[in-house]
C-alpha cells in the first residue's frame, strides 16, 4: 500500500513541477511528464481558477439616501449556508444581463478610490425591466467595474479593489 502511495505522490510531484514558472527544481524526464501532462489535462491548473487580476463588476442599490453592496458573495459566508445555497451563484447571471442590456452608459470613476463616491455622480443610464426568476437588483441599481489594486501598492489603498466605470438604471421587476 506504501508503495502504490508512493508513485502516485511521484506521479502528483512530476504533473506539478510540468506546470509551474522555469525554476530551480528540474526531475530526471520532466520533458517528457510535461508532455503526457498536457496529453491527459491540456487546460492546465487555469481551468480550476480565476485570474487574480480580471475585473469584478459589483451589484449596488441605492436604499435610505445612499449606495450600499449589494452583492451575495463569498459565496463560503454563514449567509450564503457556507456555500449550500446556490442563490449567490445566479447574481453573476444577472449582473452580465444587466451589463449586456442596450444604451448602457458607463461613467468613468478613476478618480474615485471608493465605489459609492463614483456612483454619486453618475446619470441614470435608463430603465429596464428584470424578469430574472428571484432578482436581486430592483428599483435604482448599479453596476460597478473594479479592477484589483497592484500588489505593490496593497498597503496603500484601504480597499483590494479600485472603481473603473460604473452604470446606474432604474430597474423594475
Amino acid at each position: 500500500m506504501t508503495v502504490v502511495a508512493a508513485v502516485w505522490a511521484l506521479i502528483a510531484v512530476y504533473v506539478a513541477q510540468s506546470y509551474v514558472p522555469a525554476n530551480v527544481v528540474h526531475l530526471p524526464g520532466q520533458g517528457g511528464a510535461k508532455k503526457a501532462a498536457n496529453a491527459v489535462a491540456p487546460q492546465g491548473w487555469a481551468f480550476f481558477t480565476k485570474s487574480a487580476k480580471d475585473i469584478e463588476l459589483a451589484p449596488y442599490r441605492f436604499r435610505n439616501g445612499r449606495w450600499e453592496s449589494a452583492a451575495r458573495t463569498p459565496h463560503a459566508r454563514p449567509s450564503n449556508a457556507f456555500g449550500l445555497d446556490r442563490a449567490s451563484r445566479s447574481q453573476g447571471i444577472e449582473l452580465a444581463w444587466l451589463v449586456a442590456g442596450p444604451g448602457i452608459k458607463w461613467t468613468d470613476c478613476t478618480d474615485s478610490s471608493d465605489p459609492a463616491d463614483c456612483l454619486a455622480h453618475t446619470p441614470v443610464s435608463g430603465r429596464m425591466t428584470n424578469d430574472q426568476p428571484s432578482p436581486l437588483l430592483c428599483g435604482r441599481a448599479a453596476v460597478v467595474q473594479m479592477r484589483p489594486i497592484p500588489w505593490a501598492w496593497r498597503d496603500l489603498m484601504p480597499e483590494p479593489y479600485m472603481p473603473e466605470k460604473a452604470a446606474v438604471w432604474e430597474v423594475s421587476c
